[in-house]
């Protein structure tokens, strides 16, 4: 393969060297690959997380917890006159904002 390589045509490099058994700097060179193009490859496509499955060892569900996150909703953001801006989320305190508006806007 010369020339720059599409993702389908790494994919296919990819593979077949897992296929093959062999270490990555055997099967490129037995190809006439260069070794540092099918790495960066095998980075690019794979990522951390993915390269620490391997397709010999046998898959198995694992237990999870899960935390209960709070809904979280876009913050609104009230534009006063004065030129303020204040952004306030879920769950804001109504009493509390009502005294900032107001010091804001009396200022």
């Amino acid at each position: 393969m010369r020339g720059q390589w599409s993702e389908h045509e790494a994919r296919g490099v990819l593979a077949a060297w897992r296929k093959s058994g062999m270490t990555l700097e055997r099967f490129a060179k037995d190809r006439s690959l260069v070794p540092q193009r099918v790495r960066w490859w095998k980075k690019k496509l794979e990522g951390p997380c993915t390269a620490l499955v391997r397709a010999e060892e046998p898959l198995a569900l694992l237990p999870v917890c899960v935390n209960q996150a709070k809904p979280r909703g876009e913050p609104v953001a009230v534009f006063l006159r004065t030129g303020h801006v204040i952004k306030v989320g879920r769950g804001f305190d109504e009493e509390a904002f009502s005294r900032v508006v107001a010091v804001l806007e009396n200022s």
